[in-house]
């Protein structure tokens, strides 16, 4: 009867020394695996343009897998919608594949890689640009070789490091 008491006793000191040493919340190690997903959608404010476009909304869709050594492997489309000089509907098209993924200290995540671009307009994509993309709760920010888009705030969906 004395060992379990005492066993009782020492198992509830280890789980309360765990508890206490473990942190608190869902926590991303930085230079760990990870397994990175989103896919959402936003509406641009108004006066949001890039290449004389101007830039009513999007929407994105990101699935990467990423190692310790910042190496990753996944894909990433985005796709802008807006108006052109013309007036007429123009919708943008970046996707890439993504070769290296950074968890950064404020939980957003950027991911690099090589991407297309899509114009929209009739000539032919891009293809062999350099993609830089910046993904947290809040939107997604990219550039694709020298082009810069607006940063896109995300209206709706979801963004998951695990």
């Amino acid at each position: 009867m004395k060992k379990r008491i005492i066993a009782a006793i020492f198992s509830a000191i280890l789980v309360l020394a765990i508890s206490v040493t473990m942190p608190r919340g869902q926590a991303v190690a930085v230079g760990t695996d990870n397994v990175i997903t989103a896919s959402g959608a936003g509406v641009f404010p108004a006066g949001a343009n890039v290449s004389s476009i101007e830039l009513a909304g999007g929407t994105f869709g990101v699935g990467v897998q990423s190692s310790s050594t910042g190496s990753a492997i996944g894909e990433f489309e985005v796709q802008y919608n807006g108006t052109s000089l013309i007036g007429l509907s123009q919708w943008i098209t970046v996707s890439g594949w993504i070769t290296s993924a950074t968890v950064n200290p404020d939980g957003s995540v950027t991911l690099n890689g090589t991407g297309t671009l899509d114009m929209g307009d009739g000539t032919a994509p891009t293809g062999g640009l350099t993609l830089v993309a910046t993904l947290s709760a809040a939107g997604l920010a990219l550039s694709v070789g020298s082009l810069t888009f607006p940063t896109l705030p995300k209206s709706d969906g979801w963004f998951i490091v695990e």
